[in-house]
């Protein structure tokens, strides 16, 4: 989940935690940590190098945007 912790997101991985899937939440940390059982992700989306970095090899079978910018 890009973001996760705010608005739309947070409740998209209330969601997909209730399914029992696995989420990782990537964010900045400015609106606040993860729900529990959410793997933490740190970095900007707007740093092409960051996402992949926190990645560190680990690869995810989907991937949810619900920003508008």
């Amino acid at each position: 989940m890009l973001g996760g912790t705010h608005f739309l997101g947070r409740h998209v991985v209330t969601a997909a935690l209730e399914r029992g899937h696995e989420v990782a939440s990537f964010t900045r940390g400015v609106s606040g940590g993860p729900a529990d059982g959410v793997r933490a992700l740190r970095g900007d989306r707007d740093d092409p190098a960051a996402l992949p970095a926190a990645l560190a090899g680990w690869a995810p079978e989907l991937v949810i945007d619900t920003s508008c910018q």
